[in-house]
């Protein structure tokens, strides 16, 4: 079986999602999804591979947690486009080798609006254009485009705000080295609660090997038992803990 970004016969990289082929997903979106990716990746391969990455691991974590099919693959196609809005982000910016200076910065964070306004035109995607508009809101409403905060920004939204978060600290980016997934454990682990809700930082958290470990990068991640949980036991657990019992 081809892994994702292998090369076929001709030498074309193949971004063709192996989860959504094999789910009842209505082959017209499937085919829209997979179609948004492929001009997401003619524009940038290196953030088409991340969004693919993003929505296998969101797809994982919705399994684990036991949603609808529905939900499940409502929020897997949008952790696959969530960052389909740089589309509309210039090249200076969107291609930069270097640490983006502020006016640049304000330019990238249009991208969730752009997005939704590409996905909304379809009204079978308005589940998931409403993902991708709020994957950068947080939990404590510090984030954009609308400061919404708490279980006010969706959960698919609150999913992929995780599993964006992991890929893009330990892949490696165009402008820094890729994170150690110790660190990467700690980072989730000490923004729950402010940046991510915290139920479902626990649960991925507690999930690692099932919901990250299966990525690109799996060589990469420690698989020590118990050290994850070590390494976050010193400070105080959610109280809401349904999601992770």
């Amino acid at each position: 079986m081809m892994e994702f970004g292998a090369a076929d016969a001709n030498g074309a990289l193949d971004f063709t999602c192996e989860t959504c082929t094999t789910k009842q997903t209505s082959k017209l979106l499937h085919d829209l999804i997979q179609s948004i990716v492929s001009a997401l990746e003619a524009r940038d391969p290196h953030t088409a591979e991340h969004s693919l990455r993003v929505g296998d691991m969101a797809e994982r974590t919705c399994s684990l947690m036991g949603l609808p099919d529905d939900v499940t693959a409502t929020i897997h196609m949008a952790a696959h486009v969530h960052d389909i809005g740089k589309i509309g982000i210039p090249d200076r910016v969107l291609l930069r080798n270097a640490r983006l200076t502020p006016a640049e910065h304000a330019l990238l964070r249009n991208h969730p609006r752009i997005g939704y306004d590409i996905l909304s035109g379809c009204e079978s995607l308005d589940g998931v254009a409403e993902i991708v508009l709020h994957h950068h809101e947080r939990w404590d409403g510090s984030g954009y485009p609308d400061g919404l905060a708490g279980e006010r920004i969706p959960l698919g939204a609150r999913i992929v705000a995780v599993c964006d978060s992991i890929d893009a600290m330990l892949g490696k980016r165009l402008c820094k080295k890729s994170m150690a997934p110790r660190e990467c454990v700690q980072e989730i682990f000490l923004n729950a609660g402010s940046m991510y809700d915290p139920d479902i930082a626990w649960f991925v958290l507690k999930h690692w090997d099932a919901i990250v470990g299966r990525v690109e990068f799996r060589d990469f991640i420690v698989a020590e038992p118990g050290a994850y949980h070590a390494l976050c036991c010193s400070v105080p657990a959610p109280k809401a803990l349904d999601l992770i019992a």
